[in-house]
């Protein structure tokens, strides 16, 4: 025996739409919180000396052409690689990549 069912989904481009919309909205949500996070986070563990590569941590999102944010997490300071390095004896070598990673912001290669 088989049954057969069927369905009519009113104003269906409309709702697929509205899912479509809804997706996006929380996927950047997701994108803030975890570029936020990680600027707080590489805030902690950066070495300080005189605090100057501690508070140049800044975090960039922006709107995409496709609607999602892209992030972008920034240091200016001059001797920000130095310090990634290994020349300080507070971090390890690669400190910023081996937080973003533990936080899942980018991928080991």
């Amino acid at each position: 025996m088989s049954s057969k069912i069927s369905m009519e989904i009113v104003n269906f481009k409309q709702e697929l739409a509205r899912v479509e919309r809804e997706v996006q909205q929380l996927a950047n949500q997701d994108i803030k919180s975890k570029v936020d996070f990680a600027v707080k986070t590489l805030r902690v563990v950066t070495p300080v000396d005189t605090g100057e590569a501690r508070s140049g941590w800044e975090d960039r999102t922006y709107m995409g052409f496709d609607g999602y944010l892209d992030g972008t997490i920034l240091n200016k300071v001059e001797h920000i690689e130095y310090l990634n390095r290994g020349h300080s004896k507070q971090a390890p070598a690669y400190f910023i990549e081996q937080v973003l990673v533990k936080l899942g912001v980018i991928k080991p290669f």
